[in-house]
């Protein structure tokens, strides 16, 4: 994740809120409660959602595959939308992508969600020409903003050639292509934005890499993700496993095993939440339907 356009995105949510409170219909944004915003959030689900919205909304209430979602936003314990109302206010930080994301929905945030805010502040420095925009055809950015390739945050670096965004004429899928060509761009943005003397991560195979970052555009792939700055809390804990019937799946009643798909739809699984470090998705806690229909069955 590009901390630097996080960080703006953040900050643009944040002045949405303050001028949307003053004009949202029902008034629940000037002095919100959780019980309030949970209210607003079933306002919004009447109203019916975007297919990103709705996401959204799934990933922030942990909503199973195929749970009504109403009746999730109804049974959701309402302490855990106070968080939300914080960082709107200002009281305090916020990181958790899945909660900024729900605050972008509830104020209206028009460049919502962050693939989308990242697509169209990414400018590019380059040596010759100065700041190049990247100009997207609306056939690529519907494909963008769709459910089943959407990019959360998370950058990819990789060497940059004069065909990345150029498709072949009988490929199956050339908006993938383009879509590679922008994480390319996106994640050598990343890399300019930081100090040199700063160090990244990378991943490999199935954990986190310390990189000095003057060295990731020269050295990896297309196929490497990066985080813009080193975590020591995910080199350290953040590990991708397979999951077999002898995995602690929960400790106390708590998840301690986190799930999410690669690029190919396969179920991959991890040692700590967060996002994907390769399609950049929020991971979601594993639940019991989970075992039982892809680990266990496929045992």
């Amino acid at each position: 994740m590009s901390r630097i356009t996080f960080e703006e995105y953040k900050s643009g949510v944040k002045t949405k809120y303050q001028s949307f409170k003053l004009v949202e219909p029902t008034g629940i944004l000037l002095n919100p409660s959780p019980a309030q915003l949970r209210n607003l959030c079933l306002i919004l689900f009447d109203k019916s959602l975007s297919i990103n919205d709705e996401n959204a909304f799934r990933v922030f209430l942990n909503a199973k595959e195929g749970e009504d979602l109403r009746r999730v936003i109804e049974r959701f314990e309402i302490s855990r939308f106070r968080p939300v109302i914080s960082f709107l206010t200002g009281e305090t930080e916020s990181d958790n992508p899945a909660r900024i994301e729900l605050a972008a929905v509830l104020v209206d945030f028009e460049k919502r969600p962050y693939s989308r805010f990242l697509k169209e502040e990414l400018v590019i420095n380059t040596p010759n020409s100065g700041l190049t925009e990247i100009s997207i055809p609306i056939e690529v950015e519907k494909e963008l903003l769709s459910e089943d390739v959407e990019v959360h945050a998370q950058p990819f670096v990789g060497e940059l050639n004069n065909s990345t965004l150029k498709t072949k004429k009988n490929s199956k899928n050339p908006y993938l292509v383009i879509l590679a060509g922008l994480l390319v761009l996106a994640g050598l943005f990343a890399i300019w934005s930081f100090n040199d003397e700063e160090n990244c991560m990378v991943w490999n195979k199935d954990h986190y890499e310390e990189v000095p970052c003057e060295k990731v555009s020269n050295t990896m792939t297309l196929f490497n993700p990066i985080v813009t700055k080193k975590d020591e809390s995910l080199i350290s804990n953040f590990k991708k496993i397979k999951a077999c019937d002898t995995t602690s799946f929960f400790k106390m009643g708590k998840p301690c095993i986190w799930y999410g798909k690669s690029f190919d739809g396969s179920y991959e699984y991890f040692t700590a939440p967060g996002l994907h470090p390769e399609t950049g998705k929020t991971l979601k806690s594993i639940t019991p339907y989970i075992i039982d229909r892809h680990i266990l069955k496929n045992k």
